[in-house]
């Protein structure tokens, strides 16, 4: 299904790369790389290590201004809640 949100221009661009990166792997690998953008954007993964992350890795520099951090982090996160809804179904 699509997704359909609105909201900042932080969180539009997040949802587009995120999207991007998760169409088509499986559950397992996009929950890997969601795990991997929350510890991004709170400052814990940084370097080579988030080479995965491909072009979200873009919205590294966001770790640095709280205030945006949850508007990157919640396409993510619902994304999470969404996975792992479906794991417990």
């Amino acid at each position: 299904g699509a997704f359909v949100g609105s909201g900042c221009a932080i969180s539009q661009a997040s949802v587009d790369m995120m999207l991007d990166l998760i169409i088509g792997r499986s559950k397992e690998d996009a929950l890997k790389l969601a795990d991997l953008f929350s510890r991004m954007i709170k400052g814990e993964a940084t370097g080579d290590e988030l080479e995965p992350l491909e072009e979200a890795m873009s919205l590294e520099d966001i770790s640095k201004m709280p205030a945006r951090v949850k508007c990157a982090e919640l396409a993510w996160r619902t994304l999470d809640g969404m996975l792992e809804g479906q794991a417990n179904q």
